[in-house]
C-alpha cells in the first residue's frame, strides 16, 4: 500500500515507478534463478564462471570461481534499486571481492536483456535509461556554482 505522504509528494508517480520496477525485477530473478539452478554464467571483470547452486525466496547462493556467496534477496534488491537510480553499478563499488562480481554477474546474466556488461571495468550499464542518475553532482541544464571552486581546487 502506498502512503498518503508519498502520494502527496510532486515526484510520487516517478517514485512509484522506481519501486515498481525493482519489485518486478527482483521478483524476476527469484523466478529466473530458480529455474537455472546449477547453470554457469560468465563473470564480469574475472575469467572464468560463476554457478547458481541454491535458490529460495529468502536468497540465492552463486559459486564464484571456487567461493560461495550467500547473498539475500534484500540486498539483491537494494543493489537492483541503486542501480536503476544511477544507471551504472561496477564490481569495485561493491567492494571488489567474490560477492560484487557475484551480484554484477548475476544482474548480467538473468537480467541479459537491456543491460551490457563491460567485462573489463567490470561495469554493468542499461542500454537505455530513463532521467538523470541520482549520482551526478550537477544538472548542467541549470547555471551551477561549480565553476568557481573547480578553479580554486585545480588552480585553471
Amino acid at each position: 500500500m502506498i502512503s498518503n505522504d508519498l502520494m502527496r509528494r510532486r515526484n510520487a508517480g516517478d517514485l512509484i515507478d522506481h519501486v515498481v520496477d525493482v519489485m518486478i525485477s527482483v521478483e524476476t530473478m527469484k523466478e529466473r534463478s530458480a529455474k537455472l539452478l546449477g547453470a554457469e554464467f560468465p563473470l564480469v571483470l574475472w575469467q572464468g564462471n560463476g554457478r547458481i547452486v541454491a535458490s529460495d525466496d529468502v536468497a540465492v547462493s552463486l559459486l564464484v570461481r571456487g567461493v560461495r556467496v550467500d547473498l539475500t534477496w534484500e540486498r539483491l534488491a537494494g543493489t537492483w534499486s541503486r542501480f536503476l537510480s544511477n544507471h551504472t553499478l561496477t564490481v569495485d563499488e561493491l567492494g571488489g571481492a567474490a560477492d560484487g562480481v557475484g551480484i554484477v554477474s548475476l544482474f548480467a546474466f538473468i537480467q541479459g536483456h537491456g543491460v551490457s556488461a563491460l567485462d573489463t571495468d567490470g561495469l554493468l550499464v542499461f542500454d537505455e535509461v530513463r532521467g538523470t542518475p541520482v549520482h551526478q553532482y550537477a544538472d548542467m541544464s541549470r547555471p551551477t556554482s561549480w565553476a568557481p571552486w573547480r578553479r580554486r581546487i585545480h588552480a585553471d
